[in-house]
């Protein structure tokens, strides 16, 4: 039941999280943690250059949730109609090219701005939560993909496309689209859908503390992913998505060591800048299909080499590539900017967020460690953002597939003032609810090709076969029809991304995300005496901190 309309808002209040917050930070689980580096950038430095771009830190973690699940349903909604791009219809390259443009790179940003220091912790969740469900998931989609795609009996018998008309190639979904080409039947070292992603989530991890020993590391990193296109790699262990995406994590995770993040456009003219440059985004889109007959969509999905994508004028992909960074980069952050904070909605907070909600996160009082270091408070507590369980939730946290963070917002708290005009706070209400599915967003990303295959099946993109032979005007690719069935397709993608975001579904599907194993199968402690060690380094490496305090007093 809802509290009634009459209920105050409560007072502001401080919680125990991570670290001490930032005043402005100190109402929720993603706040930027106040530090001993927290200081004015040095004059010419990268931080002092970002900061006078107008970026601030980012203290609103159901603005980053929103963004997740924003950017998670136009990416399978893309994917939806990537079978009618490949079949060359306008309508589905435009819309494609476009979300296409921002998706993958604003995830990744995410991925990257909520990484953090890798313990051994945080290699055990790798595995547990990253390497085995793609075992898992590989092994579901090469159960359903051999038997379906790549036997003869069923490409020429009368369930392949109109009746056993056209002949399909090894592998091949719908008209001139083939998800793994040059993919053997038994392989795991190419992703099947979009478990690349976890597979490109791990090589992030294990690489960031390497990369950012490198000087201006991000435009390394862009370098090498413009002549990343020129090797063969293509789709192998997803390492060409890897390398070429990198720069964006690099950029999500250095905007949260500097404690800074695209703000809101608060002002018109910020607000007309930031839709001006999405339009132009659409518009450059449009205009590069419908008047110079440019169908590919390759070029914006980082999985393929110059070879493919531009065949004899693969010389100038190097080229291509680093122009494409820059309006990535430039439309991902115009995005970053229209998304409003959940200050907008005048969101209440938790009544008692230490109680927390029941089968939240999980912690132990026993693990918590509270300490002050050269004055600045140090508020360790199993379960905060600084932690394995929120640290993979950058864009997808396996644990939150089926329960909720402790500091989490309720709906039921959402309500006006009296002054307000009483009764619930839609606007909060609907932002948490969406922002909630933002944390759940690892589900429709790894089974919307489960949904996709299931569409096949069913013939539903039998038409993408049929444009190519059909005299019907209509019919054909650019046809009304066909544009009519991408704009339901679109919208049919969007709907999947939700429903399997619902509760009831990730509780089901979750236990292929989060497995229930028995760690004593794979790691040489178990949980308890990990924990333990963890616990006692920790310990001892705060102890060595107020030891060189005491020493630099003295």
């Amino acid at each position: 039941a809802h509290p009634p309309a009459s209920r105050t808002r409560p007072p502001e209040r401080s919680r125990a999280m991570g670290l001490t917050f930032d005043a402005a930070a100190s109402k929720s689980y993603g706040a930027i943690p106040k530090g001993p580096d927290d200081k004015q950038p040095d004059a010419g430095s990268f931080e002092e250059f970002l900061r006078g771009l107008g970026l601030k830190g980012e203290s609103d973690p159901y603005r980053l949730d929103l963004a997740k699940f924003i950017l998670v349903t136009l990416y399978i909604a893309a994917n939806f109609i990537r079978p009618f791009a490949q079949a060359d219809s306008k309508l589905a390259c435009s819309l494609h090219n476009f979300v296409s443009i921002f998706t993958i790179p604003a995830f990744t940003m995410i991925t990257g701005y909520l990484s953090a220091d890798m313990n051994r912790v945080r290699r055990r969740y790798l595995i547990a939560y990253l390497i085995i469900p793609y075992l898992v998931l590989q092994s579901l989609y090469l159960a359903l993909v051999v038997p379906l795609y790549w036997r003869t009996s069923f490409r020429n018998n009368h369930l392949a496309p109109a009746m056993g008309e056209f002949h399909r190639n090894n592998g091949q979904f719908s008209w001139n689209f083939t998800p793994q080409p040059n993919w053997g039947p038994l392989s795991y070292a190419t992703p099947a859908g979009d478990t690349w992603y976890l597979l490109s989530l791990a090589s992030f991890s294990m690489w960031r503390p390497y990369a950012v020993e490198f000087k201006n590391t991000i435009l390394v990193h862009a370098l090498l992913g413009c002549l990343m296109g020129y090797t063969t790699i293509d789709r192998f262990m997803s390492l060409h998505r890897t390398v070429v995406l990198m720069p964006y994590f690099l950029a999500g995770h250095m905007l949260r060591r500097y404690k800074i993040f695209v703000p809101y456009a608060k002002t018109w003219p910020q607000f007309a800048c930031a839709v001006f440059v999405m339009a132009f985004g659409l518009g450059g889109c449009i205009l590069s299909v419908y008047a110079f007959d440019h169908r590919s969509s390759q070029v914006w999905m980082y999985e393929q080499g110059y070879f493919v994508v531009w065949g004899a004028d693969y010389k100038w992909g190097g080229i291509i590539q680093l122009f494409v960074y820059i309006v990535s980069s430039g439309v991902t952050a115009a995005f970053f900017a229209l998304l409003p904070p959940a200050a907008n909605t005048n969101m209440i907070d938790l009544e008692n967020p230490e109680e927390g909600h029941a089968n939240s996160t999980m912690r132990k009082k026993e693990d918590e460690i509270h300490t002050t270091v050269y004055g600045y408070k140090i508020d360790y507590v199993v379960g905060d953002p600084d932690d394995v369980e929120t640290e993979f939730g950058a864009a997808a946290d396996p644990l939150l597939v089926r329960c909720r963070r402790k500091w989490e917002a309720a709906e039921r708290d959402q309500v006006l003032d009296e002054s307000e005009g009483g009764g619930n706070n839609w606007h909060a209400i609907i932002y948490l609810r969406l922002a909630k599915w933002g944390t759940r967003c690892l589900s429709p990303l790894m089974f919307n090709f489960l949904i996709m295959i299931i569409l096949e099946c069913t013939t539903y993109y039998d038409t993408t076969w049929w444009s190519r032979t059909t005299e019907t005007t209509v019919w054909k690719s650019d046809g009304l029809f066909m544009n009519l069935q991408v704009v339901f397709t679109f919208l049919l993608g969007a709907t999947v991304a939700l429903l399997l975001s619902l509760r009831p579904t990730t509780m089901v599907l979750g236990w292929l995300l989060a497995p229930p194993l028995n760690n004593e199968w794979f790691f040489e402690q178990d949980d308890e005496e990990m924990k333990l060690s963890e616990k006692t380094h920790r310990r001892l490496k705060i102890q060595k901190l107020q030891e060189e305090e005491s020493e630099s007093q003295a």
